[in-house]
């Protein structure tokens, strides 16, 4: 506790899931039943029948106020004040152990209803900043789930990276051009498509990913568009390498 341990020891997981196991029991005892969501189960039977949960014998119920995975909290709840009760017991329990900064906690809400007015929350009676967007583990969130902005940002990072080694590799006439697209896979195009897996890409998302790919592809082969070379073409000469 009073030295700590060198950045990727193998016991720094371990003690940090201990050390998070007592803060969150300790933020537990300020948490009343209706602050969180309840969940009923039973271990027998269809987890999702529910004529089989609403039985009085072999059932039990649960109490969920917080969802934790690494070092971040989801806080859930049914209401608002369970809500704003729930987060004044993580801020108290969580600043006793310095890992609470106001100043970096921000609210993101989705509301069904266009006119409804956003609840306010508070943290030692600061209210948190409400905002339309923000980046969250390399992926940009907003209000209104859309793509676009986590594309545009994919495109800029990767274009980043593109320009940072233009000189010394991807126009360099030294290197072979499979050189090239080993470093431009492994720097470029996973800048391009991190987290792509979690994305519902429609043909005007891929066509701006397209875009860039076969930019960057013609400046490495050094072809113009007065040169006319389909797309296709460009992409097989891609593949042979």
């Amino acid at each position: 506790m009073q030295v700590g341990v060198k950045q990727g020891c193998v016991l720094a997981p371990v003690i940090f899931n201990i050390f998070m196991t007592v803060v969150a029991l300790y933020a537990r005892k300020s948490f009343l039943q209706n602050n969180g969501i309840s969940v009923k189960y039973r271990h027998d039977g269809n987890l999702f029948n529910q004529r089989r949960l609403s039985a009085q014998s072999k059932t039990s119920v649960t109490h969920s106020y917080e969802l934790q995975y690494a070092d971040d909290t989801a806080l859930v709840s049914h209401t608002t004040d369970g809500l704003q009760q729930l987060l004044d017991g993580i801020v108290d329990a969580y600043s006793r152990a310095g890992l609470v900064k106001i100043k970096k906690t921000e609210i993101l809400q989705q509301c069904t209803s266009p006119n409804h007015a956003p609840p306010v929350f508070n943290i030692k009676d600061c209210p948190i900043a409400n905002v339309d967007e923000f980046v969250y583990l390399g992926t940009v969130l907003n209000n209104k789930l859309d793509l676009p902005p986590d594309i545009q940002r994919r495109v800029r990072l990767a274009s980043s990276a593109f320009g940072r080694l233009s000189q010394r590799v991807f126009l360099n006439r030294n290197l072979n051009l499979k050189t090239k697209m080993a470093v431009y896979s492994a720097v470029c195009v996973s800048a391009l498509l991190y987290g792509c897996e979690a994305w519902v890409l429609y043909r005007r998302h891929i066509k701006t990913l397209e875009q860039f790919h076969i930019s960057c592809l013609q400046r490495m082969l050094r072809l113009h568009w007065w040169d006319k070379v389909p797309h296709v073409e460009i992409h097989h000469h891609q593949w042979r390498f």
